[in-house]
C-alpha cells in the first residue's frame, strides 16, 4: 500500500465510477484499475464491489476510505511542514547576545525576522562573548552576537554592526558642557569598565584609544554589564568610553559626548558554526548581515 494507491482509491470511492475517477486523476482507466487491484491484493481483502451497473464500497472499503483520508491529510501536512522548514519558515533559532548589542538596529532585525516568520521560534539568551562561544560549541545556541575576540576552530564570524566610541560622564562633570571631548582630557578621571578577561577585544580597544591619547586609564570600577556602567557613571563613580548606541540610555545625571579623535570603532560580530545548514538559522544570519540603508 502506498500513497498513490490510496489517492487512486479515494477518487474511486468518492466517484463510485472508474471512468470519472480516471478523468479526475488525469490518467487512463487501465492503470487506475490495476492500482486498485494491487491495493486489494496487498491488503488481502476486497474494497470495491463491481458489477456491470455500479461500483460500491464494501464494509472494509468504507473503513479504508475513512483512514485513507486521514493518512493523505497527514502526508500533505508533512509535505507542507517539510517545505516550510526547507525555506526557513519553521523550526527554531537560538540567539546569544551581549546586552549592549540590542541597543543597536540588531534588535529590530531580530524582531523583523520573528514577525516575518511567525512559525519560527526565536529564543534569546543574554550571555557575554565567552559564554556565547561555549554555548555555540555545545549546540545550545545557533548564533551569537559578540564583541570581537579570538575564535576557536569551527566557528565562523562576520561584522554585523560598527559604531564609534563615545564618552559617558556625569552631567555634573566639568567636561559635560563641551560638544565633544578629547580622550586626553579624561586622563585624571576614574574609569568604569569591564575586566579584560570578561571582554578582551572590547577592553583592548578602550585601552588603545586612551594610549593613543597619551595615557593609561585608571580603571577603578570593574563591572559586567553596559547598563551598570551607565548607572555607575550617572552616580559619579567615574567616566567610561562606550559604543555610541549606549548613548540612547537616559538616566538622571548622565551625559554622552562624542570623542574628537575616535579612530578605533566598536564592532559587534555574528558567530555561528561553520557547518551550519539549518535554513531558519541561515535566514536569520542573512537578516542580521543585510546592509543598512
Amino acid at each position: 500500500m502506498d500513497l498513490r494507491q490510496l489517492r487512486y482509491f479515494v477518487a474511486v470511492a468518492e466517484e463510485l465510477h472508474f471512468g470519472r475517477a480516471a478523468k479526475r486523476l488525469s490518467i487512463s482507466q487501465p492503470p487506475l484499475s490495476f492500482n486498485i487491484r494491487q491495493l486489494e491484493t496487498s491488503l488481502g481483502m476486497e474494497l470495491l464491489r463491481r458489477t456491470t451497473r455500479e461500483v460500491a464500497l464494501t464494509e472494509a472499503g468504507k473503513v479504508i476510505y475513512r483512514e485513507a483520508l486521514k493518512l493523505l491529510a497527514l502526508a500533505r501536512d508533512a509535505e507542507e511542514q517539510a517545505r516550510r522548514a526547507a525555506k526557513g519558515e519553521s523550526g527554531a533559532v537560538h540567539i546569544g547576545f551581549v546586552g549592549s548589542s540590542f541597543l543597536t538596529r540588531l534588535a529590530s532585525d531580530v524582531r523583523a525576522y520573528a514577525v516575518a516568520r511567525p512559525e519560527v521560534e526565536v529564543v534569546l539568551y543574554e550571555l557575554n562573548s565567552y559564554e556565547q562561544i561555549d554555548a555555540l560549541q555545545r549546540g545550545q545556541i545557533d548564533i551569537g552576537i559578540v564583541h570581537p575576540r579570538v575564535l576557536p576552530a569551527g566557528v565562523a564570524s562576520r561584522v554585523l554592526h560598527r559604531e564609534d566610541f563615545v564618552c559617558l560622564l556625569p552631567a555634573t562633570h566639568p567636561l559635560a558642557g563641551l560638544e565633544a571631548i578629547d580622550a586626553q582630557q579624561l586622563q585624571h578621571d576614574d574609569f568604569v569598565l569591564f575586566p579584560r578577561d570578561f571582554s578582551p577585544g572590547y577592553y583592548d580597544k578602550i585601552l588603545a584609544l586612551c594610549l593613543q591619547a597619551g595615557f593609561t586609564p585608571h580603571i577603578r570600577h570593574k563591572v559586567r554589564n553596559m547598563l551598570t556602567i551607565a548607572t555607575l557613571v550617572s552616580h559619579e563613580f567615574g567616566v567610561s568610553l562606550v559604543p555610541a548606541s549606549l548613548g540612547k540610555v537616559q538616566l538622571p545625571n548622565l551625559a554622552c559626548r562624542p570623542l574628537t579623535h575616535a579612530s578605533t570603532p566598536s564592532d559587534l560580530r555574528g558567530i555561528w558554526r561553520h557547518d551550519e545548514r539549518q535554513p531558519a538559522v541561515l535566514a536569520m544570519l542573512e537578516q542580521l548581515a543585510a546592509p543598512q540603508a
